[in-house]
Order: C-alpha cells, then structure tokens, then sequence
C-alpha cells in the first residue's frame, strides 16, 4: 500500500504569505485612492463651478493611481517588502499638496464646509490598510495629522467665516492618535501572528526531517539483515577469514548503532491516518519532489 504525502510547509512559505497580505492591502488602498479621486475630481468641478485646477489635480492623482495599480497588478509574482512599501507611500502622498489646495480653495468660495475631512478620512483608512512596519503608517498618519494643525493655522481657518468647528484642529488630531492605536494593534498582531507562522515552518521543517531519518532507517533495515546473514554464512565456510569478517562486522556495528540513533526522532512524527502502512521508498519519493518544488521556487 501506498503512503500519503506528509503534509509539509515549503521554507518561506510564512514570508511569502505575509508579502500577499501586504499587497493585497496595497492593492485596495490604490484602488480607493483611485475611486476616490474619480469621484472628487467631479465634486470639485461642480464646487468651484467649472475651475479646472483642483479637478484636474486630482485627475493627475487618479493617473497615478491606476500606474501604481498595473504595476502592482505586472509585479505580483515578483514581490518584496520595500516595493509594496513604495508604492503605498507613492500613492498616499500626493494627498497632502492636494488637501493643502483644496482647503485654500474652499477658503475663496464663501461657502460652510467642515475643513479636514479628508485628512481624518485618510488617517483612519492609514490605520487599516497601511503595511505593517509601524514607522511608515505612523510617519504618513503623523504627517496628515501636522499638516491639519499647519493648514488651521496658516489659513486663519478660526476666523473664517465658512468654517464653524471650534474643536478643530484638536479633533483632527485626536483621530490620528486614534489611527496610531489602530495601527499599533495591527503591528503588534501581526508580529505574533508571524512568530506563530515561523514556529508552525520550524515545527513542520522538523516533521519532515523525521521523515526522512525514519524512511533512511527503514530503507537500510532490510539490507542490514541481509549483510547480517552474508556475514554469518562467511564466518561459517570460511573461518580462515576472520580479520576480514571482524571488520565487516565492526562496520555492521556502526550502522546498527547509526540506525537507532535515527530511530530517536520518533516522537517529532505525527502519525496520520494511512501512515501505518509505511513505506520507505514512497516517501523518499515525496521528500525529493518536495525539494525540487522548492529548489525550483528559490530559482524564480
């Protein structure tokens, strides 16, 4: 009877899960900024009554969105952490030059807005989707959150007569320390959860060694007794041999001692249903697939 294939986890296999998540979060935060962007690059034109500057900005922003979007999309296959980081920095930036235009926009137009709105927005969605190395989510979530407290500032917004937020800037800036916990929370099950993942990688790494010392030993237990029985015929015919048997059977000795040291992984195997059938050489068979499947996925 044939054996199962033990259930095995490829070495990088925790780090290349990790990667996918980040780019998944990558991907959808692209897509916002570029949904976003299409949807106030129409609001803005209709606020400002067909002045082309800010929506046309945005526009830019969209296009630069759906560039980050196709690479993302083209480099899939080929990830790695300072990339993904890149390009969520690379298409969360240009929010804060146009947060900057757009409040002075809404400062020549006479009309009641709640300034900052954008900037709250982006924090929380910072706190959610950024990667999770927390000295880029916090740097961006602290910049939105200064550049609030600067604009407030520098655009006399307290005085302005559309503007009716006497909590402001404090409110903007609540939320993003709020974000910053968010965020932190994130960090810190993510740090678990990967220490978990490396433990279970280690753990099945190890399973697997097991396998291999237990069909080594199986594989050799039948030669062995072979040799064993060769020996003692030897030494029966042909007494007059006896160095050349001693040695033969000092060299026997090894090997059976090598095989009970080999029968001391035991308790790392996890015995699975099927796996009381066993056989040595099937499973040689999946262990060098399984090698050359990762020998392979090292090449690319």
């Amino acid at each position: 009877m044939g054996q199962a294939p033990p259930r095995l986890l490829s070495l990088g296999v925790a780090e290349q899960e990790v990667l996918a998540r980040v780019w998944r979060g990558t991907l959808l935060g692209t897509v916002l900024v570029a949904l976003t962007e299409l949807a106030y690059a129409f609001i803005d034109y209709s606020v400002f009554q067909g002045a082309l500057l800010l929506p046309v900005v945005r526009v830019l922003h969209l296009a630069w969105a759906l560039v980050l979007l196709g690479w993302l999309l083209v480099r899939r296959s080929r990830l790695s952490t300072e990339w993904l980081d890149g390009c969520f920095t690379a298409a969360v930036l240009p929010f804060l030059p146009i947060f900057a235009l757009a409040e002075h926009a809404m400062t020549t137009t006479g009309l009641v807005w709640v300034p900052m709105t954008g900037h709250r927005l982006v924090m929380l969605c910072l706190s959610v989707l950024a990667p999770t190395r927390y000295f880029l989510g916090g740097g961006l979530i602290a910049a939105f959150a200064l550049e609030s407290v600067v604009l407030w500032y520098a655009l006399g917004l307290a005085s302005h007569p559309g503007v009716h937020s006497p909590w402001e800037p404090w409110v903007t800036v609540i939320y993003g320390g709020v974000a910053l916990a968010i965020l932190g929370y994130r960090v810190r099950n993510h740090t678990i959860e990967l220490k978990l993942r490396e433990a279970r990688a280690e753990a099945e790494a190890l399973e697997r060694l097991a396998h291999l010392f237990l069909a080594m030993r199986d594989a050799t237990n039948t030669p062995l007794q072979t040799l064993e029985l060769s020996l003692t015929l030897l030494k029966r015919r042909h007494p007059e041999s006896t160095p050349t048997t001693e040695k033969m059977e000092r060299a026997l000795q090894r090997l059976r001692s090598l095989t009970q040291r080999l029968s001391s992984v035991d308790p790392l195997v996890v015995w699975r249903e099927g796996d009381e059938s066993f056989d040595a050489e099937t499973l040689l068979r999946h262990l060098e697939e399984d090698l050359a499947r990762e020998l392979e996925r090292r090449r690319h």
